[in-house]
């Protein structure tokens, strides 16, 4: 069985190591090694905060913010091998970032689509697009990452795009909801209910077209508006 490295183990981190965790060995490393210890214990995975074990690993996944990504690259050099495939997850970096490492290693993206909260509460499954010079890595990681969703070819920055856009447009939607709610005197704790039951349930519906009258009726409205 391969061994993938997971840098991160946050919430996105965490949803990759237990959706692979059933086929591969799984080295969780994090700083905070209580939430990695955890998360290792719940999986059955090595949890360090060391990059010395990643000599064990096959596949090493970025799972980190834009901002760490720089320093994470910097600790990678002294200890990658020729045959590992390096994976940046970062929706906000994309490959040129790791250009320091393309002489040590294999490198590849996999960008998702999806909320890694959303998806690990509910289940939806995200679209991965996978990105690779390199046919044969590309086709590899392509399989690690159909365990957690629908994957396909493709350019990165696509979905750098796609998930800026959606997330502004979902926290404005969100805005407006508080705003026009607290306007009629809509207790807190209600506004609460409201964006995440109401909001959420019939953006899906509308996304998978089973919105129904009712969604018709307002898409009607506001396109007359």
């Amino acid at each position: 069985m391969e061994t993938v490295a997971i840098i991160g183990a946050g919430r996105m981190g965490s949803f990759i190591a237990r959706k692979l965790n059933s086929q591969y060995n799984i080295i969780l490393i994090d700083k905070d090694l209580r939430k990695c210890g955890l998360l290792a214990k719940e999986i059955s995975a090595i949890a360090t905060d060391s990059y010395s074990l990643l000599a064990l690993s096959d596949y090493v996944i970025l799972a980190l913010p834009a901002d760490a990504i720089h320093q994470a690259i910097s600790e990678l050099k002294s200890v990658l091998q020729q045959q590992q495939v390096v994976i940046n997850v970062s929706t906000n970096t994309e490959k040129i970032a790791l250009d320091p490492l393309k002489k040590l290693s294999k490198i590849a993206a996999a960008k998702i689509i999806g909320h890694a909260q959303h998806m690990a509460s509910t289940g939806e499954l995200p679209l991965i697009v996978i990105d690779s010079e390199d046919i044969t890595i590309r086709n590899r990681v392509a399989k690690i990452f159909s365990l957690l969703g629908t994957v396909c070819f493709g350019d990165e920055i696509l979905v750098k795009n796609i998930n800026n856009i959606a997330s502004e447009e979902a926290i404005r939607a969100a805005l407006n909801i508080m705003k026009r709610l607290e306007e009629i005197n809509i207790p807190p704790e209600y506004i609460s209910f409201a964006i995440r039951n109401v909001a959420c349930g019939t953006m899906s519906a509308f996304a998978l077209g089973e919105g129904g009258p009712f969604v018709q009726k307002l898409i009607q409205k506001i396109n007359q508006q």
